[in-house]
Protein backbone atom coordinates (compact mmCIF):
# COMPACT_ATOMS: atom_id res chain seq x y z
CA UNK A 1 0.00 0.00 0.00
CA UNK A 2 1.38 3.32 -0.94
CA UNK A 3 1.82 5.80 1.94
CA UNK A 4 -0.46 8.89 2.10
CA UNK A 5 0.35 11.91 0.38
CA UNK A 6 -0.88 13.46 4.36
CA UNK A 7 -1.18 12.53 7.40
CA UNK A 8 -3.18 9.42 8.46
CA UNK A 9 -4.63 12.02 11.55
CA UNK A 10 -4.37 15.06 9.21
CA UNK A 11 -6.89 12.98 6.39
CA UNK A 12 -9.68 11.22 9.04
CA UNK A 13 -9.43 14.89 10.75
CA UNK A 14 -10.64 16.32 7.58
CA UNK A 15 -12.97 13.47 6.49
CA UNK A 16 -14.57 14.11 9.83
CA UNK A 17 -14.93 17.36 9.35
CA UNK A 18 -16.34 15.77 5.80
CA UNK A 19 -19.06 13.63 7.34
CA UNK A 20 -20.45 16.21 9.88
CA UNK A 21 -21.07 19.01 7.30
CA UNK A 22 -22.26 16.67 4.81
CA UNK A 23 -23.81 13.58 6.76
CA UNK A 24 -23.31 9.94 5.75
CA UNK A 25 -25.38 10.14 2.56
CA UNK A 26 -24.26 13.61 1.19
CA UNK A 27 -20.92 12.58 1.63
CA UNK A 28 -18.91 11.01 -1.67
CA UNK A 29 -16.03 9.31 -1.86
CA UNK A 30 -15.24 12.63 -4.32
CA UNK A 31 -15.65 15.16 -1.32
CA UNK A 32 -13.37 12.93 1.08
CA UNK A 33 -10.67 12.87 -1.84
CA UNK A 34 -11.01 16.52 -2.42
CA UNK A 35 -11.13 17.32 1.15
CA UNK A 36 -7.82 15.16 1.44
CA UNK A 37 -6.37 16.69 -1.36
CA UNK A 38 -5.84 13.26 -2.73
CA UNK A 39 -7.04 11.70 -6.33
CA UNK A 40 -10.06 9.73 -6.00
CA UNK A 41 -8.38 6.44 -7.55
CA UNK A 42 -5.67 7.06 -4.57
CA UNK A 43 -8.16 7.74 -2.44
CA UNK A 44 -9.81 4.19 -3.58
CA UNK A 45 -5.96 2.84 -2.86
CA UNK A 46 -6.33 3.42 0.68
CA UNK A 47 -10.12 2.75 1.55
CA UNK A 48 -11.78 1.02 -0.66
CA UNK A 49 -15.56 1.84 0.25
CA UNK A 50 -16.47 5.13 2.30
CA UNK A 51 -18.44 3.08 4.75
CA UNK A 52 -14.44 1.44 6.01
CA UNK A 53 -13.45 5.01 6.02
CA UNK A 54 -16.26 5.97 8.39
CA UNK A 55 -15.39 2.97 10.55
CA UNK A 56 -11.98 4.64 10.77
CA UNK A 57 -13.38 8.01 11.28
CA UNK A 58 -15.61 6.92 13.96
CA UNK A 59 -12.89 4.76 15.48
CA UNK A 60 -10.01 7.62 15.43
CA UNK A 61 -12.39 9.80 16.63
CA UNK A 62 -14.03 8.20 19.56
CA UNK A 63 -10.03 7.52 20.80
CA UNK A 64 -8.99 11.15 20.69
CA UNK A 65 -12.31 11.94 22.83
CA UNK A 66 -11.58 9.32 25.50
CA UNK A 67 -8.06 10.44 26.09
CA UNK A 68 -8.97 14.31 26.16
CA UNK A 69 -12.71 14.26 27.33
CA UNK A 70 -13.51 11.31 29.04
CA UNK A 71 -9.81 10.17 31.05
CA UNK A 72 -11.33 13.84 32.78
CA UNK A 73 -13.36 11.86 34.97
CA UNK A 74 -11.04 9.11 35.95
CA UNK A 75 -8.43 11.69 37.42
CA UNK A 76 -8.51 10.73 41.16
CA UNK A 77 -6.48 13.65 41.47
CA UNK A 78 -9.20 16.06 41.09
CA UNK A 79 -12.29 17.10 43.41
CA UNK A 80 -15.20 15.54 41.40
CA UNK A 81 -16.96 19.22 40.92
CA UNK A 82 -13.73 20.18 39.44
CA UNK A 83 -13.77 16.86 36.83
CA UNK A 84 -17.15 17.56 35.53
CA UNK A 85 -16.52 21.31 35.34
CA UNK A 86 -12.99 20.44 33.30
CA UNK A 87 -15.13 17.90 31.16
CA UNK A 88 -17.75 20.45 30.52
CA UNK A 89 -15.37 23.34 29.57
CA UNK A 90 -13.45 20.68 26.99
CA UNK A 91 -16.91 19.64 26.33
CA UNK A 92 -17.69 22.81 24.45
CA UNK A 93 -14.02 23.31 23.02
CA UNK A 94 -14.06 20.19 21.74
CA UNK A 95 -17.95 20.41 19.99
CA UNK A 96 -17.73 23.81 18.90
CA UNK A 97 -14.38 22.94 17.17
CA UNK A 98 -14.91 22.32 13.19
CA UNK A 99 -12.78 18.75 13.49
CA UNK A 100 -15.28 16.99 15.56
CA UNK A 101 -18.20 18.91 16.28
CA UNK A 102 -21.24 16.57 16.22
CA UNK A 103 -20.17 13.99 14.03
CA UNK A 104 -21.32 10.83 16.68
CA UNK A 105 -24.90 12.53 16.41
CA UNK A 106 -24.99 13.58 12.84
CA UNK A 107 -24.10 9.95 11.90
CA UNK A 108 -25.91 8.47 14.30
CA UNK A 109 -29.26 9.98 12.35
CA UNK A 110 -27.91 8.98 9.35
CA UNK A 111 -27.01 5.34 10.59
CA UNK A 112 -30.74 4.69 11.41
CA UNK A 113 -31.84 5.01 7.84
CA UNK A 114 -30.37 2.27 6.24
CA UNK A 115 -27.01 1.61 7.65
CA UNK A 116 -27.62 0.09 11.22
CA UNK A 117 -24.33 -1.46 11.03
CA UNK A 118 -22.26 1.88 12.09
CA UNK A 119 -24.57 1.71 15.16
CA UNK A 120 -22.49 -0.26 17.03
CA UNK A 121 -19.52 2.30 16.85
CA UNK A 122 -21.35 5.40 18.17
CA UNK A 123 -22.78 3.23 20.38
CA UNK A 124 -19.58 2.11 21.80
CA UNK A 125 -18.74 6.07 21.70
CA UNK A 126 -21.95 7.07 23.68
CA UNK A 127 -21.62 4.31 26.44
CA UNK A 128 -18.32 5.40 27.10
CA UNK A 129 -19.43 9.22 27.65
CA UNK A 130 -22.03 8.07 29.99
CA UNK A 131 -19.77 5.84 31.64
CA UNK A 132 -17.32 9.14 32.64
CA UNK A 133 -20.27 10.70 34.04
CA UNK A 134 -21.54 7.64 35.83
CA UNK A 135 -17.92 7.78 37.87
CA UNK A 136 -18.58 11.08 38.44
CA UNK A 137 -22.47 10.90 39.85
CA UNK A 138 -20.91 7.67 41.69
CA UNK A 139 -19.53 9.95 44.10
CA UNK A 140 -23.09 10.65 45.10
CA UNK A 141 -25.51 8.08 43.81
CA UNK A 142 -26.25 4.51 43.95
CA UNK A 143 -24.63 2.74 40.76
CA UNK A 144 -27.80 2.73 38.95
CA UNK A 145 -28.95 6.53 39.48
CA UNK A 146 -25.41 7.45 38.19
CA UNK A 147 -25.95 5.49 35.45
CA UNK A 148 -29.55 6.69 34.66
CA UNK A 149 -28.31 10.40 35.61
CA UNK A 150 -25.22 10.21 33.07
CA UNK A 151 -27.42 8.58 30.38
CA UNK A 152 -29.56 11.27 30.61
CA UNK A 153 -26.33 13.79 30.91
CA UNK A 154 -25.07 12.53 27.15
CA UNK A 155 -28.60 12.94 25.79
CA UNK A 156 -28.67 16.58 27.18
CA UNK A 157 -25.36 17.19 25.69
CA UNK A 158 -26.23 15.66 22.47
CA UNK A 159 -29.26 18.16 22.26
CA UNK A 160 -27.55 21.27 23.66
CA UNK A 161 -24.50 20.40 20.83
CA UNK A 162 -27.48 20.29 18.38
CA UNK A 163 -29.12 24.03 19.71
CA UNK A 164 -25.90 25.01 19.97
CA UNK A 165 -24.92 24.72 16.34
CA UNK A 166 -28.43 25.91 15.09
CA UNK A 167 -28.25 29.04 16.61
CA UNK A 168 -24.96 29.89 16.92
CA UNK A 169 -25.16 30.04 20.78
CA UNK A 170 -22.66 28.01 23.21
CA UNK A 171 -24.81 28.91 26.23
CA UNK A 172 -26.86 25.79 25.58
CA UNK A 173 -23.49 23.19 26.46
CA UNK A 174 -22.93 25.38 29.27
CA UNK A 175 -26.88 25.31 30.93
CA UNK A 176 -25.82 21.45 30.65
CA UNK A 177 -22.48 21.53 32.91
CA UNK A 178 -24.50 23.76 34.95
CA UNK A 179 -27.19 21.13 35.25
CA UNK A 180 -25.20 18.55 35.77
CA UNK A 181 -23.36 20.12 38.80
CA UNK A 182 -26.16 21.07 40.83
CA UNK A 183 -27.26 17.36 40.62
CA UNK A 184 -23.82 16.72 41.47
CA UNK A 185 -24.01 19.30 44.52
CA UNK A 186 -27.45 17.30 45.38
CA UNK A 187 -26.29 14.42 46.31
CA UNK A 188 -23.47 16.04 48.37
CA UNK A 189 -20.45 16.66 45.92
CA UNK A 190 -18.50 18.73 47.70
CA UNK A 191 -18.92 22.56 46.22
CA UNK A 192 -17.51 24.40 43.55
CA UNK A 193 -14.81 26.78 44.68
Amino acid sequence: MRPLKIPRDELLQRCANTFKRLGYHGTTMDALSTACGLTKASFYHHYPSKESLLVDVLAWTHERLQQSLFSIAFDEALPVPERFIRMGRKAKKLFQDDSIGCLMGVMAVDSTYGKVELMEPIRRFMDDWAAAFTQLFGAGYSQEQAQRLARQLVADYEGAILLARIYGDLSYIDAVTERGLRQLEEAGAPSRT
